[in-house]
């Protein structure tokens, strides 16, 4: 049956939440891969074995190295541990006080792919609230599993059984970890297209233009998820919450691989030293992970780039437990084909640039027919199909219905013209980080099952000159693109 747009037949669903699965706090994972970054970039281990000695090391059942130019999986986790923030940091207030916590726990959980043949670190970000099974035989979150007698190897065990993947190497960071290594980098350079600010997390930039931020800064910007931004007058509201956070710190660390890159040179002995000394003084690692190890991927790594580095989120779905918890569960279907890629399966294929699963791209409906409460029904009707909605606003008066998508997500936007009643034009626009709808006054109806037979864009037209984007989906505001001729490092 079709669902006219003016009636409201469905009731507002639960939504799927793809970003979130990035957005648990993965800012620690950033301060992990940076010192993994720091430590492969430079190769510093072949004269500082005094300060690897230094490391501490947690001793757990790893399948350790793999084969020299094969992939390796690591599990990378953040701690939110207060220990060692210094009380005259700008962004204290926001992290120290009352109601914050005290010890440990994972504020991240990620698997880092590290692929030497290929060149290219994949992301995979695990939500906090995905509800597992515990080596114990009981059911919980899967960040329970870290308040065990035995939190580190019971972590790695759920993270094995639960995916279905090898992890080679554990490692982990707190905030502090991550502060130092900004700073003793001096700082990772962002160009600002707009004010951006969070009052939750302290960042503060007041003008467009070329910022280096501090380890202060760089916590605020991606621990954020109350992203205010400057544009046509006045402060917005980004919305988007958790998902949008996820999109920016995706973006940092792609600018913390950059800086690492740049700045890195091995015959700097005292720069080598001050990083590897504030990483190491916050990092934990496994037993297996030996001097000879990094620098062997050093060789490898030394050139890496912020495209080598690609995102991918875990399709999940809202859901309470028994006990009335609110936790996420995985889509076991369509979380296959990313799972496959860190299970090692068909290794030599190349990354999609296309993101074909619904829900792995945030949708945008705008109103342009001006038919009061088209916009937010429309999208719940969409959620309510399994896409993975933005907020709802109003648009300039459009004749024509029109859907607006970045060239990586064609597939995505096609399938979105599948429950239109009619085909609508097809703009691409590299500007853009989701697709965006705009019902015209020629919009009358979504269709409760898809229609077969969507033409695909014959053309592809571009609003700006394109820019490279890595393949990975972007949800709600990242700092865009420098001017052309403009250099922010």
């Amino acid at each position: 049956m079709p669902m006219t747009a003016p009636e409201p037949a469905l009731q507002r669903p639960q939504r799927r939440r793809l970003g979130r699965s990035l957005g648990e706090r993965l800012v620690l994972s950033l301060g992990v891969i940076g010192t993994v970054v720091a430590l492969l970039s430079a190769g510093v281990l072949a004269w500082g074995l005094d300060r690897w000695e230094a490391i501490d090391t947690v001793k757990v059942d790893v399948a350790g190295p793999a084969e020299k130019g094969e992939p390796s999986n690591w599990l990378l986790i953040g701690t939110d541990s207060r220990e060692g923030i210094d009380e005259s940091d700008p962004n204290a207030g926001f992290m120290l006080g009352e109601g914050a916590p005290i010890g440990k726990r994972t504020d991240m959980i990620i698997v880092a792919r590290i692929d030497p043949e290929g060149q290219i670190v994949h992301l995979l970000s695990i939500p906090r609230d995905l509800w597992v099974n515990y080596p114990s035989g009981k059911e919980g979150r899967i960040n329970g599993v870290f308040n065990g007698d035995h939190p580190e190897q019971d972590l790695i065990t759920t993270v094995e059984q639960t995916f279905g993947l090898e992890i080679n190497h554990y490692a982990e960071i707190n905030f502090v970890g991550f502060q130092d290594i900004v700073d003793n980098l001096g700082g990772v350079p962002v160009w600002f297209d707009k004010p951006m600010r969070d009052s939750g997390s302290g960042l503060s930039i007041q003008n467009a233009g070329c910022h280096v931020l501090d380890g202060s800064q760089s916590l605020a910007f991606a621990r954020g998820r109350e992203l205010e931004y400057f544009a046509d007058g006045k402060w917005r509201t980004d919305g988007t919450g958790d998902l949008g956070r996820s999109s920016r710190q995706q973006y940092f660390l792609r600018r913390l691989a950059s800086t690492v890159v740049a700045r890195f040179d091995v015959t700097q002995v005292a720069t080598i030293d001050r990083v590897l000394t504030a990483g190491g003084e916050n990092f934990t690692k496994d037993q297996t992970i030996g001097p000879r190890d990094l620098l062997s991927l050093a060789s490898t790594f030394g050139g890496l780039q912020p495209e080598q580095i690609i995102g991918h989120a875990l399709p999940v779905y809202d859901f309470r437990s028994d006990g009335g918890a609110a936790v996420l569960g995985l889509e076991e279907e369509l979380a296959q084909p990313i799972l496959d890629l860190f299970r090692g399966i068909d290794p030599t294929a190349p990354p999609s640039t296309s993101t074909t699963v619904r829900g792995a791209v945030t949708v945008i409906v705008l109103n342009g027919s001006r038919t009061p409460g088209q916009a937010t029904l429309v999208s719940d009707a969409l959620a309510a199909v399994g896409f993975t909605m933005g907020v709802a606003d109003n648009s300039p008066t459009l004749e024509r219905t029109a859907i607006r998508y970045p060239s990586a997500m064609v597939d995505a936007a096609v399938d979105l013209a599948s429950y239109l009643a009619t085909d609508p034009d097809f703009v691409a626009d590299e500007t853009l980080t989701e697709i965006q709808l705009i019902t015209g006054a020629d919009f009358t109806e979504l269709l409760a099952v898809p229609r077969s037979g969507v033409p695909a864009p014959a053309t592809t037209t571009t609003t700006a000159p394109p820019v490279s984007v890595a393949p990975e989906s972007t949800i709600g505001v990242v700092p865009g693109p420098s001017p052309a001729g403009t250099t922010c490092e």
